[in-house]
């Protein structure tokens, strides 16, 4: 018999995080996440996504055995600025059992039609700094630390129960092959000169700190119309400079500004954390710190997270500048390549930024679901 169960306790959540590790086990694609930072990101005294939230988490069990979990978000921000009245599917995962899918997901319809909800939309999260999409194509690649993985069985389980495409994500291989370097080059420095901008050099990350407001502010103002997105509250830009500022490697942070030091096009990269994750299953200690340190320092593989041009500025070429700091650098460190995180099929501006390099683009593809729930 498959009970529900609600996850309220340390141990509830450590198990809600640690399921995926034991689900995937024998998947070499899959990536684990960092369990600390998983399991902040389900605490109401941690996260600050909370405090405009209201979440719950569940576990499936069966015979004394987990097998499977489930979380929802009311994220009553989202709802008010897309004039939506929807609830989030986040972090869902099961075995494959269409009855256990069948059991977490009624229990998260049911919770946003007790709240009054009328849709059903996910796996999508708090905010854009937070894991979305369900991967429908693509499972032979490996993942990204950044993104979800999951079983082809999920896609066929979701179009079971009635859930249909709402958006989709592709995922990108942008290889260190540019054919026109030097034109990307010759471009970039008459940009600079032409605008009378500058990139932003920084020899350690107290010469960064900052920069990182602006960076944030930058970030919500650019990406406000992106799908599901919610501009970050500062409690929040904290909490993921928190997370993410030990991951960087200085040498793929690319920052222009203007003469009056107004920030105008950025691009952060970062080392890939997919082979130390697997290899520590997510755990920073005892070794985990060692693997993750020696792959920001001495990465081959770049994760990109974010790429912005100040929209009055998106026609000037400054996608270019952007791209030929990090590019010199990551050609210099001997990178592979670099891969995208999940960007919108549609979202043709940041589609042509790979242009000047050789890429393979489409490698993987994760969806976002809806669902009227009825009454």
């Amino acid at each position: 018999m498959i009970t529900i169960k609600e996850v309220k306790t340390r141990r509830d959540r450590l198990e809600f995080v640690q399921f995926p590790n034991r689900l995937y086990a024998e998947v070499p694609q899959y990536v684990p996440g960092m369990v600390s930072d998983d399991m902040a990101n389900i605490n109401p005294k941690k996260n600050p996504a909370f405090e405009y939230c209201e979440m719950r988490f569940f576990l499936a069990e069966e015979d004394g055995k987990t097998v499977g979990r489930i979380g929802a978000i009311i994220s009553h921000k989202a709802n008010q600025m897309w004039g939506e009245n929807q609830i989030r599917i986040t972090r869902f995962d099961f075995i494959e059992d269409y009855e256990v899918f069948t059991a977490l997901i009624k229990v998260v319809e049911d919770w946003g039609k007790e709240r009054g909800l009328t849709e059903a939309i996910g796996p999508i999260g708090f905010c854009d700094m937070d894991k979305e999409g369900m991967l429908v194509e693509g499972f032979d690649r490996p993942s990204m630390f950044i993104t979800y993985y999951n079983h082809p069985y999920y896609v066929e389980f979701m179009e079971r129960y009635g859930y249909e495409k709402e958006v989709d994500w592709t995922e990108h291989i942008i290889t260190l092959e540019c054919p026109q370097a030097e034109k990307m080059d010759r471009i970039s420095q008459r940009i600079l000169q032409r605008g009378g901008y500058r990139v932003l050099e920084f020899k350690n990350k107290k010469q960064l700190k900052p920069w990182i407001p602006k960076i944030f502010e930058m970030l919500n103002n650019e990406y406000k119309d992106l799908y599901g997105m919610v501009p970050l509250t500062p409690a929040q830009t904290d909490y993921y400079v928190g997370q993410f500022l030990t991951l960087l490697n200085l040498r793929y942070i690319s920052l222009v500004a203007d003469k009056e030091d107004n920030l105008v096009a950025l691009g952060i990269l970062a080392p890939s954390l997919a082979e130390p994750m697997r290899k520590c299953k997510g755990k920073l200690f005892p070794i985990g710190w060692y693997h993750t340190l020696k792959a920001i320092a001495r990465p081959k593989i770049l994760d990109m997270y974010f790429v912005a041009v100040k929209t009055s500025l998106r026609k000037s070429g400054l996608n270019a500048v952007v791209m030929n700091e990090i590019y010199k650098n990551a050609k210099e460190d001997g990178i592979l390549y670099a891969e995208t995180g999940p960007e919108l099929e549609l979202n043709h501006n940041v589609q042509t930024m790979w242009e000047y390099f050789e890429a393979e683009m489409n490698v993987r593809r994760r969806r976002c679901w809806k669902k009227a729930l009825e009454k």
